[in-house]
């Protein structure tokens, strides 16, 4: 072969060499160019289906949003405003770039809603996004901050009437078991009486009307019987006589056996109650003296303690009061209600004593009992009659003297005396306490005046029902279950218990802002979300009421304000499907909270009557007295001052406030509160989505090897999948309020 053919071939080989590298560099680069737009595709459509899920949601409920302050998809339809908007950003792309990079075209979307606004997570969600930077502020310094100050004197309050109204119970029970057994000693004495005339106090009839007569009479009738002894009937001179004495005789005997029968069995059975009556009044004193003991460690102090050593208020931590300590010197006063050891066993010895005492009548009268057939016979001596009789007649006569006849001796009248001597404010207690049962019961009937509003309201009742079934619609959607509504808080017209009633009222409302100390809550977030998006009565319609003015023209005003509309936030708190039923409940709970108030103010102004029960009656009449005098102010005013000792004004919204932070949280209030939006918007809550999810998918055709790209992508290597020359890829955004 010549040179030059050896070069050509040699050429040829490097020629063919470099072409075989060159292909090979260029797939490579043009596979890495077709990846780099693939790569760039998918994050422009990440950002363009988040944008686009964005978009959606802008299209939010504006009534919702502007009246309630909640946010929920409208009724645009969803997937036209994310195809529009994905259309108008590729035309923009196609319009800014002169040299289309990536060539991409929309090929589908989609929005999908889920989480409607009315199932219960969600809702609270956006109360609590709405109202977590507000709800602490308000709640700090309208309710706080007003109460914190006089934590400490309510503290005592609540412990002094929660202690004196368990006492009054138990003082009342002790004391009528102690008079019930003295009135079964005094019914078991009183049958002595039947049995003493028969011995010698006029109980027969005729010349022998005792056993003392018949023992006069009975010398001659001994001598009567010896002198007819032996004598044919014809013959004796003394048989009326003998038979006139026999019988009379044998009835006092027989009078004596059943006034000594009575009395045996009534002793058998009274005494034995006294004796047991006396023992339960023992351990009702010894429960009185624990359940003292056990006041000094109630838990509910522990609620107060923490408002009080919480956050600075204006008003300092200093009790307002400062008479703490004489509310705290009443309950120290306790001890006195209770009774001692000593009169206890007195009592018993009383029983004993007539026990003992009826035991040696009973043994007299058994003993001149057994004398009766010889008696009769006039066998017995004379002596031995009168002696049993004279015995009798003793030992009766000193059993009357101490258990009935009235005197210095009676042992019945001594124990009287000695429980009279701690009952001598118990009339002017019990007077106090007729008057402020009464006082009670007139609040009651107001209370019930609010209710009885109800009845012929067919147009308000009509929206109260569909109310009711969007709430029980609601309540299907959240599959909760069902509630009861709640009746009118009623007035107790038994001082005590109404008073401790009143107490526990604010024991709930002082744990419930020592709840808010450790921060807030969904019940706080709730609570302030209720008072400040849903209105409440206009308690001004309701002044000619309680005071009584112009009835008729009273009740067509307050007929008129008693829609719906017009107490949703009483709606929302009680869950009464009728017109009244909401704002009877209201009243009762802020008279219940006015009465605790008043109690305490009561328990200062008092405490200087000395008996702690006195005390505690004159303070539970001063408080409800108050109380409803406050009922008119706050109608007249529309705010009642908190207390005599503490200036500040609390608004007829305030009390509702705290009765929301008193009820807690509960699935039925969220159900009322979505039947009212539901109401009065016209949006059923099930329908409204707050969450989007947008699914984008788009193609863009490749430059370079669309197949060996598809082999990439079987493999797992690419995302999104090739299908001919067109590469799709497919992404997913979610949004929510």
């Amino acid at each position: 072969m010549s040179v030059f053919s050896r070069n050509r071939s040699e050429q040829g080989a490097v020629t063919v060499f470099f072409i075989v590298i060159f292909a090979a560099v260029f797939a490579f680069v043009a596979l890495f160019i077709d990846f780099a737009r693939m790569f760039a595709l998918q994050a422009q459509v990440e950002t363009l289906a988040h944008a686009a899920s964005r978009s959606v949601l802008s299209a939010y409920d504006r009534e919702l949003a502007e009246r309630y302050g909640i946010f929920a998809y409208g009724q645009t339809d969803g997937n036209y405003i994310m195809s529009k908007v994905l259309q108008d950003q590729f035309e923009l792309v196609r319009q800014k770039d002169g040299f289309p990079l990536l060539n991409a075209r929309l090929d589908s979307s989609t929005a999908s809603f889920m989480h409607p606004i009315g199932t219960y997570p969600v809702f609270e969600q956006q109360i609590r996004e709405q109202m977590k930077y507000r709800a602490p502020i308000d709640v700090t310094i309208e309710l706080l901050n007003r109460f914190k100050p006089m934590a400490g004197v309510m503290k005592e309050a609540s412990n002094t009437v929660d202690l004196l109204g368990k006492l009054q119970k138990l003082y009342d029970q002790r004391e009528a078991k102690l008079d019930e057994l003295l009135e079964l000693q005094r019914q078991a004495a009183k049958t002595v009486e039947s049995y003493a005339k028969v011995l010698s106090g006029g109980g027969g009839s005729g010349s022998l009307s005792t056993l003392a007569d018949a023992t006069a009479e009975y010398p001659e009738f001994v001598s009567q019987v010896e002198a007819d002894e032996g004598l044919e009937p014809e013959d004796r001179m003394y048989t009326a006589e003998i038979s006139r004495y026999r019988s009379a005789t044998s009835g006092l005997f027989a009078a004596l056996d059943r006034a000594l029968r009575t009395a045996e069995q009534r002793h058998a059975s009274y005494l034995p109650q006294a004796k047991s009556l006396l023992d339960e009044a023992r351990r009702i004193n010894e429960q009185m003296r624990q359940t003292i003991a056990e006041a000094k460690h109630r838990p509910e102090q522990a609620a107060y303690n923490e408002v009080s050593a919480g956050l600075s208020t204006r008003s300092g931590n200093l009790d307002p009061v400062g008479e703490s300590a004489a509310i705290t010197e009443i309950r120290g006063q306790a001890d006195a209600l209770l009774l001692s050891e000593e009169l206890f066993a007195s009592l018993a010895s009383d029983i004993d004593r007539q026990t003992t005492a009826f035991a040696e009548l009973r043994s007299t009268g058994n003993t001149l009992q057994a004398q009766s057939g010889s008696v009769l016979s006039a066998t017995t001596p004379p002596s031995s009659f009168s002696s049993s009789v004279n015995s009798a007649v003793r030992v009766s006569d000193a059993y009357l003297r101490q258990f009935v006849t009235s005197g210095s001796s009676n042992v019945l009248e001594a124990s009287a005396w000695r429980l009279d001597a701690h009952r001598s404010s118990d009339k002017e207690r019990k007077a106090t306490e007729q008057a402020a049962s009464a006082t009670l019961k007139d609040a009651a009937s107001w209370i019930r005046k609010i209710e009885q509003l109800k009845n012929g309201l067919s147009e308000h009742q009509a929206k109260f029902d569909q109310l009711k079934a969007k709430m029980e619609a609601n309540r299907s959607l959240n599959r909760s279950v069902a509630g009861e509504e709640a009746g009118s808080t009623s007035v107790n017209d038994d001082p005590s218990e109404a008073g401790r009633a009143s107490m526990g009222v604010m024991d709930n409302i002082y744990g419930g802002l020592a709840g808010l100390m450790g921060g807030m809550s969904d019940n706080v977030y709730q609570t302030e979300y209720v008072a400040s998006y849903f209105h409440f009565l206009d308690v001004s319609v309701l002044n000619g009421l309680f005071e009584g003015k112009n009835q008729a023209d009273a009740l067509e005003a307050i007929r008129g304000q008693l829609a719906p509309e017009s107490q949703e936030v009483e709606y929302i708190l009680y869950g009464a499907h009728n017109p009244a039923g909401n704002i009877a409940a209201a009243f009762g709970e802020i008279f219940a909270m006015r009465l605790a108030i008043r109690t305490m103010e009561g328990l200062v102004k008092n405490a200087a009557k000395g008996n702690p029960l006195l005390v505690f009656a004159a303070a539970l009449l001063y408080g409800a007295q108050h109380a409803l005098q406050d009922m008119i102010s706050l109608t007249r005013d529309g705010k009642i001052q908190l207390s005599d000792y503490l200036k500040v004004d609390l608004t007829y919204r305030d009390y509702l406030r705290l009765f929301l932070l008193l009820h807690g949280r509960s699935e039925q209030r969220l159900s009322r509160m979505l039947a009212v939006i539901a109401l009065n918007t016209g949006v059923d809550p099930a329908e409204r989505s707050t969450y989007v999810q947008g699914k984008v998918t788009v193609a863009m055709p490749l430059w370079f090897l669309p197949g060996v790209s598809k082999a990439l992508g079987k493999v797992g290597i690419l995302k999104g999948h090739v299908e001919g020359s067109q590469y799709y890829v497919a992404k997913q955004a979610d949004f929510s309020y």
